[in-house]
């Protein structure tokens, strides 16, 4: 009771610091003001729970976490035993949540602050019988609401990155009691399973249960979609292209001179790039008019001719837009950022994989694409743009990586099943 006690007294001060930011990112990004209420718990009464049936309160924080669940929700409602509650924590995330699952769920809304009031609010509006956490969204005060109810919370896909390791290492046991009321964890891989036990959760109630992400569909484009989007992007239909997919600073760069060494090669080669935040736009824009290529910005609407380079400034488009790579680059991943970003996207399209040696959220997923020539891992610009320079000298190549990954991701699907299963077995052990 302690440390919830701590939280609570410290969460108010903090809270007042940071909302300047939430206000500075309603003006900049767009739509983070929409139901703001949410965020504060004021949700819209639900209806009653239906007798014989389970109410599920998923928390996914944004847009990777909400795809993932595709699968599983489409599990979850074919078997008529659920109602589901899906609240996100992004404006991005809770505008791709509205568009993906409106008629297969109860309600959607935005997470509230974790804060006694606001979530004490939550809870008793939503009343759910089981609550999910996707990956890292461990919240305390949300967790203690659970705990008082006695409402058992799983955490799925479960995911440890280094940061947050990093993090409850350095708290230590002032999270165990926090810690301690999660009732299951069903991890993404071995060595999140791994980090959980270190961080104090008892290894009785974890299981490694597989990556959801694989799960999600492929969006297949039927000859008349894939040359109606290569157009509205200044494709030509025999283009290649090479993606470069979430991008951060300084690996825009990067693309744009291993398009020259492509085009030296092949003059078909264009280059797609899908920065990871939108708001970057002008100053990859100013990278754009100094590099001498013709260039579309995608925000401003369909190209009117073709271009060398499309700038993909836009949301929640990147599966779709993954579907027409020849080559992906995957961003966050050359020094001096860290962390990387998801590889799964350009995993699941079959599209040979190069980044760079910062993958460090994605250690398991990226050993396992290296151990079955499925990716390329580089240590610096250079080496990137050689193995880049390297695919597009050889289409033999391109191909074996293209068979490798469709075995690859065949032979790791079924998280979805597996975790659907594990939510009825827990949420029908009480009556």
């Amino acid at each position: 009771m302690l440390s919830i006690f701590f939280y609570r007294l410290l969460f108010l001060p903090i809270f007042l610091l940071v909302m300047p930011y939430y206000a500075y990112c309603m003006r900049r990004r767009g739509g983070y003001g929409k139901d703001f209420k949410f965020r504060f718990g004021m949700f819209k009464k639900l209806p009653k729970r239906k007798f014989g049936k389970r109410r599920l309160w998923i928390q996914a924080v944004s847009v990777g976490e909400i795809k993932a669940l595709g699968k599983l929700v489409d599990l979850l409602n074919s078997s008529g035993l659920y109602e589901i509650v899906l609240t996100t924590t992004t404006s991005t995330g809770y505008e791709l949540a509205c568009n993906l699952y409106a008629k297969k769920t109860l309600f959607i809304g935005l997470f509230p602050f974790d804060f006694w009031l606001f979530s004490k609010l939550a809870w008793d509006r939503i009343f759910p019988h089981v609550a999910l956490l996707a990956e890292s969204e461990i919240w305390p005060e949300h967790i203690w609401q659970a705990s008082v109810r006695g409402v058992p919370v799983i955490l799925i896909n479960g995911r440890i990155s280094d940061r947050t390791f990093r993090r409850y290492k350095l708290l230590g046991e002032l999270a165990l009691p926090v810690l301690e009321k999660i009732s299951h964890v069903i991890a993404s891989d071995q060595i999140s399973a791994d980090r959980c036990r270190e961080i104090g959760i008892s290894p009785h109630i974890i299981k490694v249960g597989g990556n959801m992400k694989f799960d999600s569909e492929v969006e297949k484009l039927s000859d008349g979609e894939n040359l109606a989007l290569r157009k509205s992007l200044g494709f030509g239909e025999d283009d290649l292209i090479l993606l470069g997919s979430s991008t951060w600073q300084g690996e825009e760069e990067m693309l744009i001179q291993a398009l020259e060494k492509c085009r030296e090669i092949c003059g078909r080669w264009k280059l797609l790039l899908v920065p990871r935040h939108e708001e970057r736009r002008d100053k990859i824009a100013a990278l754009l008019r100094a590099s001498g290529f013709s260039w579309h910005q995608r925000s401003r609407g369909g190209a009117r001719g073709e271009v060398h380079i499309c700038l993909a400034d836009t949301t929640g488009e990147l599966q779709t837009l993954t579907s027409v790579a020849s080559i992906a680059f995957i961003g966050k991943s050359l020094a001096p950022n860290t962390g990387g970003q998801s590889p799964l996207d350009a995993a699941c399209c079959g599209i040979p994989i190069v980044y760079g040696s910062r993958m460090t959220n994605f250690r398991d997923i990226c050993s396992s694409l290296e151990r079955s020539r499925c990716a390329i891992k580089v240590k610096n610009s250079a080496d990137a743009m050689a193995a880049i320079v390297a695919l597009v000298r050889n289409e033999g190549s391109r191909k074996i990586f293209a068979k490798n990954l469709t075995e690859w991701h065949k032979n790791n699907c079924g998280a979805s099943e597996f975790v659907c299963r594990k939510i009825q077995e827990i949420a029908f052990s009480k009556k």
